[in-house]
């Protein structure tokens, strides 16, 4: 092709209509009815992926034939169907992929590492398996940092993964690759996990919907981080958060703790609007940070749209959180967290990474149990905001404290101290990881647009177990301001 002849208009994603790209449960009721192929479907995105990702490097892996595949084994799932009268499950035939940090099944996973290699999975992680039985295709994995430890998405092993907002900032992290690939149009809904911010950190960044789920909601192998970190997804709508969320929610436990399921489907709940709520507006940092005055003006901005709404929205804290006694008990717990990936070749694991298995070698178990006990402790005081006498039913925040960082901005000076990616890291997550560390459901949505400007999220943190209430609000706000419609600047999409 010379430079004089037209490049080829990009396809929209099949199933595209005057709302926008479209969602997961769209794709899926069109996959049912045979309006669509599963294959046509995942053919529209593999050829966004070939002409776009270029440019963003969200995915690690596509896996075409496979893929594929796949998908003409759903198309035949669906015409048994049509015959017999047989069940689909939900979201069949439904294009998603899966980060890079979590098994699947014959599959290899390097969790964004050079220290790993390249092992191929015997099964698949539990909220995996719980996508595969929803019907989701696999094509292929996500960009993360390496072992998902900090809140941009660049690796020595992947390189760096930009946003479509703007290519020369970061999409966030950890779950960087899956923003960016559903900003972009590349997908419909992608896999991500939080352990201190990383599925809405992102979202915010890019646009999206994001939700960390209370703590247990979704199945893991096990109670990662004491709990800190979760799995779920990345969406442009609350309702496609909501409707993957009860099938992941329906999955079997594997852990020693077993939790409330939601008496009402979560769906449902998206579909209906809440009582009339008591809001807190908190603009109060976990870890030591200054809050962007723009960060801060969003949130008023957001209280004054809940308000119109019917909700009481007040100015909150929450007692006991203080970034000085917090930052060193996360680090003892965080540095631990991110040790336990096996490496092949200690010496080609990133410097942070280095520092911080060091860090988790030299802590003994009575100080870890110490710190887990403390943090605990800390928490019954913490809870008072949504429990106590002046309680409120979900805290409001800005989602991050500031706006998505520029490549390579994070690693600058680690040499001198090799702490201060982490600390960098910390400050964009210090509005998030109260989520974590408490346990409780909250998600981040795009819901005031800046004029000109890049996105950025904000965030509902609801009381213990009520992921109901947290997408009820979220969906609320969705109808009352849409977002669905809106496109990333920074690419031709």
């Amino acid at each position: 092709m010379t430079e004089t002849t037209p490049r080829p208009a990009l396809r929209e994603p099949v199933g595209t209509g005057p709302e926008g790209w479209p969602t997961a449960m769209e794709l899926a009721g069109l996959i049912a009815r045979r309006e669509v192929s599963a294959r046509e479907v995942l053919d529209g995105y593999l050829e966004r992926i070939d002409a776009i990702d270029p440019a963003l490097n969200a995915f690690c892996r596509v896996d075409h034939d496979d893929a594929r595949k796949a998908a003409g084994e759903a198309d035949a799932r669906t015409a048994r169907a049509a015959a017999t009268g047989e069940p689909l499950p939900p979201f069949h035939g439904v294009p998603t992929a899966i980060k890079d940090l979590h098994p699947v099944r014959g599959r290899p996973l390097c969790s964004a590492s050079n220290a790993v290699g390249s092992q191929v999975m015997a099964d698949d992680a539990p909220a995996v398996k719980a996508l595969r039985q929803a019907g989701f295709v696999f094509l292929g994995a996500t960009t993360s940092p390496e072992f998902g430890t900090v809140s941009v998405t660049e690796s020595a092993r992947h390189g760096v993964t930009r946003s479509p907002w703007d290519l020369g900032r970061s999409p966030g992290g950890s779950s960087g690759g899956a923003a960016a690939a559903v900003a972009a149009g590349l997908l419909p809904v992608a896999h991500g996990s939080d352990g201190a911010g990383s599925i809405r950190e992102p979202a915010s960044f890019c646009g999206l919907v994001g939700m960390k789920p209370s703590r247990g909601l979704v199945p893991s192998d096990a109670h990662y981080m004491e709990g800190f970190a979760t799995e779920g997804v990345l969406s442009r709508t609350v309702l496609d958060t909501a409707a993957i969320l009860d099938e992941l929610a329906a999955a079997p436990r594997t852990t020693w703790y077993e939790v409330p399921r939601p008496e009402v489907p979560l769906r449902e709940r998206a579909l209906r609007d809440p009582r009339p709520l008591r809001i807190g507006l908190v603009v109060q940092p976990a870890f030591p940070a200054e809050v962007d005055p723009r960060a801060v003006a969003l949130a008023r901005r957001a209280a004054d749209l809940l308000s119109d709404l019917g909700h009481e929205v007040v100015d909150h804290r929450v007692p006991g959180l203080d970034p000085e006694w917090f930052t060193p008990r996360f680090d003892v717990l965080y540095a631990t967290g991110s040790a336990d990936t096996p490496v092949v070749d200690e010496e080609a694991v990133e410097p942070l990474n280095r520092t911080l298995r060091a860090a988790a070698r030299r802590t003994d178990s009575l100080a870890y149990v110490t710190t887990v006990l403390e943090l605990q402790w800390r928490s019954a005081e913490m809870y008072r905001a949504w429990d106590g006498e002046d309680g409120v039913d979900v805290v409001l925040t800005p989602t991050n404290p500031v706006l998505a960082p520029g490549e390579g901005a994070l690693w600058e000076g680690q040499d001198a101290d090799p702490w201060l990616p982490l600390r960098r890291a910390e400050e964009t997550a210090s509005l998030t990881v109260l989520g974590n560390l408490l346990g409780l459901p909250a998600i981040s949505v795009p819901l005031v647009e800046q004029p000109g400007g890049l996105p950025l999220g904000v965030q509902l943190i609801g009381g213990r177990w009520q992921d109901g209430t947290v997408l009820s609000l979220a969906a609320q706000l969705e109808r009352a301001h849409p977002w669905r419609h809106r496109r990333p600047a920074g690419l031709p999409l």
